[in-house]
């Protein structure tokens, strides 16, 4: 569930390098400031502090701004330009208070954590897939605070890691590498190498949890499948890892609920003899399900999700 913010989901293929596309917040510089000011000031004064910085943002980055309305557009096409263009200014603040819990995480105690994510919807899906020892292939998308539910689900004894690659800052890459060991979170490094493909297998034949964004690809190897009415790729990894190891796909999310989180976790599948195909529409409807639960905090400011294969 929790990983990194751009384009990590390729477990099984040692696929090209894609281009990261960057929220105009995801920055060293942004992260190291939230990091110190978050031992000091509380939680409430930071968020004022990130509703500041978010608006700034977006009305000084025309492009991540244009590609989150346009997206916008394309999935809730009956909204109003009024109501895109609010909805794309809450969006930008949500994603820049995430920023601030992110960076609060490492601070705060056991019991603050426990409030902050007090409920999991349907935790037994976890916990019985994992129960069956096969490892446990936990994806999700651009949707809340990803990284929040590797750390929770840590906490509650899984071994989690995280697969991603690099961000094309190595500061920011350092400052979360450094940030889930510290949580006993390993991450799996996909660079094209064939090595990080035999450590994500190896991971689940011990029985362990990987956790994967599937939302955002943009190979031309990927499986078809309609989002939001629309011609949409995913990853074929996540599947192909199913059927060769037996870890069942497991949909799962940890939103914004006020000024807590909760966790939401749909029903696992395995592929066996399932085809690509039918795993694809089974992502795509969880993903549609939570973005239209919860449509300010979808953080897709890559271009149109129209036609293209990036969501």
């Amino acid at each position: 569930m929790a990983i990194d913010e751009e384009n990590p989901e390729r477990p099984a293929a040692a696929g090209a390098a894609t281009r990261t596309y960057r929220h105009g917040l995801a920055r060293p510089s942004f992260y190291k400031f939230g990091y110190s000011l978050g031992k000091w000031l509380p939680r409430g004064v930071l968020f004022v502090l990130a509703d500041i910085l978010a608006d700034a943002t977006y009305w000084t980055n025309a492009e991540p701004a244009r590609n989150l309305q346009a997206n916008l557009r394309s999935v809730f096409p009956r909204r109003s330009e009024r109501e895109v263009r609010e909805l794309s200014k809450r969006i930008f603040r949500n994603f820049a208070r995430n920023l601030v819990d992110y960076g609060r995480f490492h601070t705060i105690t056991d019991e603050a954590l426990d409030r902050l994510l007090p409920s999991i919807r349907h935790l037994h899906f976890l916990e019985e897939s994992f129960a069956k020892g096969k490892g446990v292939i936990l994806v999700t998308g651009h949707i809340g605070n990803w990284e929040l539910g590797a750390l929770f689900f840590g906490r509650l004894g899984f071994k989690i890691n995280v697969v991603t690659i690099p961000e094309g800052k190595e500061r920011i890459d350092s400052i979360r590498g450094a940030y889930r060991m510290r949580q006993d979170i390993h991450t799996i490094v996909v660079d094209g190498s064939p090595f990080s493909s035999l450590e994500i297998v190896a991971a689940l034949r011990r029985g362990e949890i990987v956790a994967m964004l599937v939302d955002r690809w943009e190979g031309t190897d990927g499986v078809p499948a309609k989002f939001f009415g629309a011609d949409h790729r995913f990853p074929r990894g996540p599947f192909a890892l199913s059927r060769a190891t037996g870890a069942p796909i497991l949909p799962a999310f940890i939103v914004r609920d006020g000024n807590a989180y909760r966790g939401v976790i749909d029903p696992p599948f395995f592929m066996d003899e399932r085809e690509d195909e039918a795993g694809a529409l089974r992502l795509s409807e969880s993903l549609e399900r939570m973005i239209r639960a919860c449509p300010d905090q979808w953080y897709n400011f890559s271009p149109s999700v129209a036609g293209r294969c990036t969501s």
